[in-house]
């Protein structure tokens, strides 16, 4: 769970991401606000990777869009299991 934690950490400062395929297993995510780089994170989670696939548009971007998509997701199940462990 810390790896989606931080994972959202990243995507609520941003609003494009840039993905880079390294295998089926691992992907290399760019983060990026207003066409500036913010940061990068390797993602290893297989449900998280496929998320990141459905969402992904041509030359392997994720726009604001699908940005906004994420957060609300993956906002509310960090919240839900926020709540659990309380």
């Amino acid at each position: 769970m810390q790896a989606l934690a931080t994972f959202y950490e990243k995507l609520s400062t941003c609003d494009l991401i840039v993905l880079t395929p390294v295998s089926e297993e691992r992907c290399y995510c760019r983060f990026y606000s207003c066409g500036v780089y913010l940061d990068r994170l390797f993602i290893t989670d297989r449900n998280l990777l496929a998320e990141l696939q459905e969402l992904r548009l041509e030359d392997d971007v994720i726009d604001a869009e699908g940005v906004k998509q994420l957060l609300d997701k993956f906002g509310t199940l960090l919240s839900s299991t926020q709540e659990e462990t309380l």
